[in-house]
């Protein structure tokens, strides 16, 4: 094996590793702090010449949007006024229309059974008129039929009378020849 001495100290595999590992880290140690440094400088020099951008444009429209939104918000205001009004009034007459509703109900209720009421009395009223017309026809067609019987006696009489005269007058003698 290899062997290296160095101040009077000897290394030997093993040593001389870890010799060569805490070499590299403390230079990558050293390199990083550097690269830090360096960063920082940089961001100092770029700090100490930064200057501040001209935003009054940017003020201008703030104030312009500014007043914007307070009209923007007046409107919304009256908007909101409005839309209570209008849900007051559609309420309002939502009532109204379940009132009237209501009524006409009653009232097509009441027509109806005045209608059945006036159904009914007419309905009898017929059945009633019906029974006397019937017994009117039936008294006058007894009266036609006892007067029509007291005509056909009186033709009979008057046709057997008839009749007789006839065979007297053909009986008689004195009128052959």
């Amino acid at each position: 094996m290899a062997e290296v001495e160095f101040a009077g100290v000897k290394f030997k595999g093993g040593k001389m590793v870890a010799v060569l590992l805490a070499l590299s880290t403390l230079i990558g140690g050293l390199y990083g702090a550097f690269e830090v440094y360096k960063d920082y400088m940089d961001m100092k020099e770029r700090i100490s010449s930064y200057t501040a951008p001209d935003l009054s444009g940017f003020d201008k429209k703030l104030a312009v949007l500014d007043e914007k939104m307070g009209l923007l918000t007046q409107d919304m205001d009256a908007l909101r006024v409005r839309n209570q009004e209008i849900q007051e009034i559609v309420r309002d007459t939502r009532q109204d229309v379940r009132d009237d509703a209501t009524k006409l109900y009653e009232g097509m209720s009441a027509v109806e059974k005045r209608s059945r009421t006036l159904d009914a009395e007419t309905r009898e009223a017929m059945r009633q008129a019906e029974s006397v017309i019937r017994s009117i026809i039936s008294s006058a067609s007894a009266r036609f039929d006892n007067k029509i019987n007291g005509v056909d006696a009186k033709l009979d009489t008057f046709e057997k009378s008839q009749d007789k005269k006839l065979q007297r007058a053909l009986d008689n003698p004195l009128l052959r020849k």
